[in-house]
Order: structure tokens, then sequence, then C-alpha cells
């Protein structure tokens, strides 16, 4: 089994996650962050709500990135949506900035992007982006053994 340089967990081709912790920005200044929760931090810098990446592979499967995103729409009602539940969280859509670079595509970093929730239990996920690299990635088919050549050289 082979195993992440970073963190040491066993690395299963067949569970593509990756969670990123905290956003780019707060990897080395946590002192800001007001609030944290598993799926919302609140900082100095901005509001950021969980979502996930997902990212068609050629073999058939889905990579999920566990990434955050920095809230532009009225924070305040995107807020309200998730402590309410139920409709209001499950018809949920808002804009906001990828906060964290997914690897293999480093170079993409702080794209616009379109967040929708479609069911009242579950994590937002990215659908949309004003960027046409960041589009490209969240629409287009890519090879599994690259994705999992970034897993192993990050975690």
């Amino acid at each position: 089994m082979r195993r992440c340089h970073c963190c040491g967990d066993e690395l299963d081709d067949k569970n593509l996650r990756w969670e990123y912790e905290f956003p780019d920005e707060l990897v080395d200044d946590q002192d800001e962050i007001t609030y944290r929760s598993r799926s919302v931090i609140l900082s100095a810098s901005g509001s950021f709500l969980r979502c996930i990446a997902p990212i068609r592979l050629d073999n058939g499967s889905i990579a999920r990135f566990s990434i955050w995103v920095a809230i532009l729409d009225d924070v305040k009602r995107v807020m309200a949506a998730g402590r309410a539940g139920g409709d209001a969280w499950a018809s949920l859509k808002f804009t906001g900035v990828l906060a964290n670079r997914l690897r293999p595509w480093p170079a993409i970093y702080r794209p616009v992007v379109s967040v929708a929730v479609s069911e009242p239990d579950l994590v937002p996920l990215l659908v949309g982006s004003r960027d046409p690299h960041m589009l490209d990635v969240l629409t287009h088919v890519w090879p599994h053994a690259d994705v999992v050549r970034q897993r192993e050289q990050h975690g």
C-alpha cells in the first residue's frame, strides 16, 4: 500500500478523496480564524464553506476534492440556509472564490466558482466557473493515473 508523503495515510486508488484542512491563505496564519467547524471557517479574511469539487476520471470513477470556497454572495443568506437545513439548504446556490489550489492543476488559483446544493444532507458541489480553465477541470474527463500520481505527491 502506498502512503501519502505529507501525512502518512494509506492511499487507496478506489478512495479518491482529498480533504484540504484550511483555505490556502490560512494554512500558515490560523490565528486569524475566529470560528471553525467541519464545514465553516470564519476569519478576518473571509467566510469559507467546505465544498466538493467532483472531477470525472477516465476509469469511470470520480475524484472528490473537499475544498474551501470563500463566499462572495450574501454571507448571512448562505449561513442562514445552512442553519435552517431542509429545503433552504437543498436549494442553496451561491458564488464564491476557490480558496485552495487543486492538484494536478496548481496554476488555477482563486477562480470564481458557482456552487449548488442538491439535497438536504449533502455538501455543496462546485457546478461551474466563470474561469475557462476551472470550467475545463470541472467538465472534462481526466486521466486516473495523473490524478492519483498527484495524490501520492501531495495527499
